[in-house]
């Protein structure tokens, strides 16, 4: 697996993509434990990150600059399922990107944020 972290440049390979969006409001390390599962799991594409540890989420123009070559894009725990489809709207309608988005089910709020999305969204 190759992890890309803002401010780091990224050059597609032709390998398969995964961006985590930085959504998680409140979460903060999902990033890191999302990279590290992909990684036991043996995914062998690129992780982008605009939100690595070290460094303050990545201004827009990084992610906008690597929009398009994203293979498919992680949301956890989103904000609303507003946030969601904005990130449709942005990402999806430009490219042929995937959208996988997680809701943590323990979490009221996240309950109803998953309801919401499996009633408006294919």
């Amino acid at each position: 697996m190759k992890l890309v972290e803002y401010p780091q440049h990224f050059t597609p390979d032709g390998s398969p993509t995964l961006y985590l969006d930085p959504s998680g409001a409140g979460r903060p390390g999902w990033q890191s434990n999302a990279v590290a599962l992909l990684d036991a799991a043996g995914f062998t594409g690129t992780v982008l990150n605009p939100q690595p540890a070290v460094w303050p989420a990545a201004p827009f123009g990084w992610q906008e600059h690597n929009l398009r070559r994203f293979g498919a894009v992680l949301l956890w725990c989103p904000t609303g399922a507003q946030h969601v489809r904005d990130v449709q709207h942005h990402v999806l309608h430009r490219s042929r990107t995937a959208l996988v988005v997680g809701c943590d089910r323990e979490e009221r709020a996240q309950r109803f944020i998953h309801a919401e999305l499996l009633g408006t969204m294919p």
